[in-house]
């Protein structure tokens, strides 16, 4: 599992920008990292005409002015001192292109932004989830920076190995971090023709879900008894609904899944349940953990890189 030591954060001149870097502050902290790329888009950076040739000399280039802005909140939540490279870059063209192109262009291992409570973002949030090569973390409005209680989707695969390895590491700024991995199962459709009730036969996947727990666990390496681990029956296939559901139940700080990247085997987190999951009126943030570059054939055509 790579390190998230190269990290984006996208600055969008919102209400919601202070709370992003605040918490981008915090992980970048956690993750140790070298380097901290604030970037903003705009649509256009030109000013419009006639203000341009009344104030010419009064105002200043409308780059230098939003650059100001970022430095600002940066000034505010990132001490002075640390050994983290920063820099700001200010671009233009269509915000969400240009953000997953500025990730890959930048080598990014995380792409952090934030989580609207409204649709009117110029980003595309569900794109940028499904599209972009590093993992994605959207912070939502009124996000706890504490992260005392972690919530990790697993369904035992490799990917779900990439987020509880990612959950661990929250655990070294604080003992009391508490993981708990959640995997949601569902009966499936044929499951009368076994002569076995639906009760019978969801205690029998249950049973199942927790020998292929122990399994992973043990070929990963990983202390079973660190994690509180949750078996959920899914009655109407909204894995989304119970993913949520618990992770608010339970008061969770970080929600963290993990995600392949666009190939033609694409997860079902990058697909349906991914957008619902974007737009879930929460404030629990969302950490998409995704192997770095999986998709990168897909992302140069797309972006025509």
């Amino acid at each position: 599992m790579y390190e998230l030591k190269r990290i984006v954060i996208s600055v969008n001149l919102t209400n919601l920008d202070e709370e992003v870097v605040r918490y981008a502050s915090v992980v970048s902290h956690i993750m140790d990292a070298d380097s901290v790329y604030f970037v903003h888009v705009a649509d256009t950076l030109d000013l419009p005409e006639d203000l341009a040739k009344q104030y010419h000399d009064v105002l200043a280039p409308v780059d230098e002015t939003i650059k100001h802005e970022i430095q600002h909140l940066i000034d505010n939540y990132f001490p002075h001192g640390e050994s983290t490279q920063i820099s700001i870059d200010v671009l233009q063209g269509k915000p969400t292109d240009e953000l997953i192109r500025y990730g890959k262009q930048k080598d990014t291992d995380l792409i952090i932004l934030g989580k609207p409570e409204s649709s009117s973002t110029k980003i595309n949030l569900a794109k940028v989830a499904e599209i972009s090569a590093s993992s994605v973390l959207f912070v939502p409005k009124n996000a706890d920076i504490k992260i005392d209680k972690i919530a990790v989707a697993l369904d035992f695969s490799d990917h779900a190995k990439m987020a509880l390895t990612q959950a661990v590491k929250f655990t070294k700024e604080g003992e009391d971090v508490t993981i708990y991995g959640h995997h949601v199962y569902q009966i499936p459709k044929g499951y009368s023709k076994t002569g076995k009730s639906h009760e019978e036969f969801s205690q029998i996947m249950e049973e199942n879900a927790k020998k292929e727990s122990k399994k992973f666990f043990a070929s990963n390496s990983l202390q079973e008894d660190v994690f509180e681990m949750r078996y959920q029956l899914s009655e109407d296939a909204k894995i989304d609904d119970e993913l949520f559901g618990f992770a608010q139940q339970k008061d969770v700080d970080l929600m963290i899944i993990g995600s392949r990247g666009r190939t033609a085997a694409a997860s079902i987190l990058l697909g349906s349940v991914a957008e619902r999951l974007l737009a879930y009126q929460t404030n629990i943030p969302l950490f998409m953990v995704k192997e770095k570059n999986s998709n990168m054939s897909f992302l140069e055509a797309l972006l025509s890189i």
